[in-house]
């Protein structure tokens, strides 16, 4: 049954008049007339008794008067249920990033549970590069990896890459004073990257073949081998700063730019992400700029 033409049918009823009902719901008379009549011909039913000086309604719309205002009342408390719903998010957030960007994501998560309190996250740093739609998975955020074409990314930041050693490293090897020195030093590798490596500055206009002696898959692995004395190690600001801040490690060549970062968020399919991503999603670009 249409709720628009019950509407019309209930205005008519509590104003008597077509002319004032129309009026009261803006629309025109003869718009108001056609929804009645459309109604009766649906249940197979006269409503209203129509005569040049008033309306009467029938049995049959003495009964459908107080059951459609009910209806219609439900309907809209129904309506203002699911608007306070959809303001106030809830449901089960699932989202996975490498573990050496928790430090990074989980300030985000704090943040967006004290916003929505009726939003449970479940949050799982990996670093094996997880099939979202076949792990359920809401959202991914990786500075690595290969884009997946069944899924949609967006920029969230760009970070710094730090090159660091241990204190015990410098002293047994020396500190390098210009780009073209770390040639001569031990290098932790990332696996994912190719290698040899040619580090750069961020201008392109110094270059450094590096010489592996060690090499690891995940940059929490690079920066334990870092504080093992195995070598120097160049990783995104966030996963070194809390170790060159305690002085376990230290930065090495801190006034040249090397190339940066970016961190991105995924989600399954090619269209908008859900409200409740889309959610996280900008408090994560506010990460930028704001510690929250």
């Amino acid at each position: 049954m249409n709720l628009a033409r019950l509407e019309v049918f209930v205005n008519v009823c509590a104003t008597g008049s077509f002319t004032r009902a129309a009026d009261h719901l803006a629309i025109t008379k003869s718009a108001a007339s056609q929804h009645v009549a459309a109604l009766e011909r649906e249940l197979g039913v006269q409503l209203l008794h129509r005569s040049t000086r008033r309306l009467t309604l029938t049995e049959a719309g003495t009964t459908l008067r107080d059951e459609a205002r009910a209806l219609l009342e439900q309907a809209q408390r129904l309506a203002e249920r699911t608007r306070h719903q959809s303001a106030q998010l809830s449901g089960v957030l699932r989202l996975t990033s490498a573990e050496d960007t928790a430090s990074w994501v989980a300030p985000v998560v704090a943040e967006y549970v004290r916003r929505h309190p009726g939003m449970h996250v479940e949050y799982r740093p990996s670093d094996r590069l997880l099939d979202l739609v076949a792990e359920g998975m809401d959202l991914s955020l990786r500075t690595t990896g290969r884009r997946d074409s069944s899924l949609r990314a967006v920029n969230l930041a760009v970070f710094d890459v730090w090159s660091v050693a241990s204190p015990e490293y410098l002293h047994e090897r020396g500190t390098p004073r210009r780009l073209a020195d770390m040639a001569s030093h031990a290098w932790i590798a990332f696996t994912p990257i190719p290698h040899p490596w040619t580090l750069q500055t961020r201008d392109g206009k110094e270059s450094v073949r590096l010489q592996r002696t060690v090499s690891t898959s995940s940059t929490a692995g690079g920066r334990a081998l870092a504080l093992a004395g195995l070598g120097i190690y160049a990783a995104p600001r966030f996963v070194l700063e809390a170790e060159v801040a305690a002085g376990r490690l230290v930065r090495v060549l801190p006034n040249v730019k090397l190339p940066q970062v970016t961190l991105y968020a995924a989600w399954p399919g090619q269209g908008e992400p859900p409200k409740k991503t889309r959610e996280f999603i900008e408090l994560a670009k506010a990460r930028r700029g704001s510690s929250f």
